[in-house]
């Protein structure tokens, strides 16, 4: 597999997921929004089919009390008393006054009621309804509808403030509405059920899908690994020993053309050129065939140390001003000493190319407590002061062969991410910008588990 085709596919590795994701998420709060705009609406049709149905019996005994010659109290409680619906609670008629003149069980009230909603119908003269609480607990839908008796031969308009103007209440009992209410805010319940389930679920499978993703990943990762390293076996038998005689030979003919300074700028450059190619297939041979890490007690501070002494002459030359940082007391690690010099000299380098016209290089060491205050992990900051890494190549900086300098080989940071993670730790970069870089590396006191 080709690096480019490497790269697509760890790039489209988080689409998937995040569109599968998003359109669970999406189907789900539709589904449940849905359900909830159909619970709301059984509500209203349930208040609606409560009013109807009471609108429509309160109109029909007020005909009825009317017709039938409803002028007293005994002929208007035979009228309630003839009404043996399923649906009524009960059934009382009072004066404008409240006095009660009719009632279906009378030993429920008294002779007067007295209320808000009476008092609004016997001033408005509009009929009310609402969701009372009786006393035995029950809840019941109540209408308060006025009527009028006129006179014997007396057609058309009358005074409503006349002793004949009557008001009948309604009270309507609310189980079949509230059935109705109550199975839809069931089937709210359920697809709520229903929406959880396929959120677990769709999230079991988003993990294991990204597992397999991760896994896949990996495979190519090592069938890449395995090219590299047979690519890197042949150069290092057809390339490596033709650069050592080019470059010896290279170095004779400058020794012996030192008076000629054309030629000899050409045999150095020659010379340099080879071992750059030199370089790369060390490089390339470090990436594609690790060595495991030889661990044993390491000291950070005096490796850091070691190393910065082995760069201080290439700041020196660039006006690098070079500094160590001990912050704590550091335990010792179990890490290879030849791997972590190779690190953070490479981490070091980095950062004086990124210094040309000078700056300042520090490498900062200090522990990480983990549980109950022990040194669990020790990080070292590389931080210098160039000008920085760009923000669109933050996410690549650690992948092979990938370089934004015109002579780098793009298997440095490469290189260190190998070592970090065979050492169990962490690489990353902490802060970009016009003011520099920070390379951030965590190691475990301990070596990994597998170690």
């Amino acid at each position: 597999m080709s690096l480019p085709q490497a790269v697509r596919r760890r790039s489209s590795v988080g689409p998937p997921v995040r569109s599968l994701l998003v359109t669970v998420i999406l189907l789900s709060l539709g589904l449940v929004g849905v359900t909830f705009v159909n619970y709301r609406t059984a509500v209203r049709i349930a208040e609606e089919t409560l009013r109807n149905q009471g609108v429509g019996i309160s109109l029909e005994l007020a005909a009825e009390a009317r017709s039938h010659g409803g002028r007293d109290a005994a002929a208007l409680q035979a009228l309630v008393e003839e009404q043996h619906r399923r649906e009524v609670a009960f059934l009382t008629i009072m004066d404008r006054d409240g006095a009660v003149l009719a009632h279906s069980n009378p030993r429920l009230v008294g002779t007067r009621i007295e209320d808000a909603a009476l008092r609004s119908v016997s001033e408005s003269g509009q009929l009310t309804g609402r969701l009372v609480t009786l006393g035995t607990g029950e809840e019941v839908y109540e209408f308060t509808v006025p009527f009028h008796v006129p006179p014997p031969g007396m057609v058309g308009q009358f005074d409503t403030r006349q002793p004949r103007y009557r008001i009948l209440r309604l009270a309507l009992h609310t189980a079949p509405a509230r059935q109705i209410v109550h199975h839809a805010l069931i089937q709210l319940a359920l697809v709520g059920v229903m929406v959880m389930v396929l959120l677990g679920l769709s999230v079991w499978q988003i993990r294991t899908l990204r597992r397999y993703l991760r896994l896949q990943e990996e495979a190519a990762r090592q069938e890449r690994l395995a090219a590299l390293g047979s690519m890197a076996a042949v150069l290092a038998h057809e390339i490596r020993n033709p650069l050592g005689a080019i470059k010896g030979l290279a170095q004779f003919l400058g020794e012996k053309q030192a008076a000629d300074p054309p030629q000899l700028e050409m045999t150095q450059t020659i010379a340099q050129e080879a071992t750059r190619l030199e370089r790369l297939v060390n490089d390339l041979l470090s990436y594609a065939r690790p060595r495991p890490p030889d661990r044993q007690p390491t000291t950070l501070p005096g490796l850091l140390g070691e190393v910065l002494q082995l760069v201080l002459p290439a700041a020196e030359a660039a006006g690098v001003v070079c500094r160590l940082d001990v912050l704590e007391e550091v335990p010792r690690i179990a890490a290879d000493p030849e791997q972590l010099k190779q690190l953070f000299g490479n981490l070091a380098l980095n950062a004086l190319q990124a210094m040309p016209k000078g700056g300042r290089l520090t490498l900062a060491v200090r522990p990480i407590d983990g549980k109950g205050g022990t040194r669990r992990a020790v990080e070292v900051a590389v931080e210098d002061t160039g000008s920085g890494i760009p923000e669109a190549d933050l996410l690549r900086v650690f992948e092979p062969f990938y370089t934004t300098r015109t002579k780098g080989t793009g298997l440095g940071l490469a290189i260190c991410k190998q070592i970090v993670e065979a050492h169990g730790g962490v690489i990353r970069t902490e802060r970009t910008g016009p003011e520099g870089t920070t390379i951030l590396v965590t190691l475990p006191v301990e070596g990994p588990a597998h170690g």
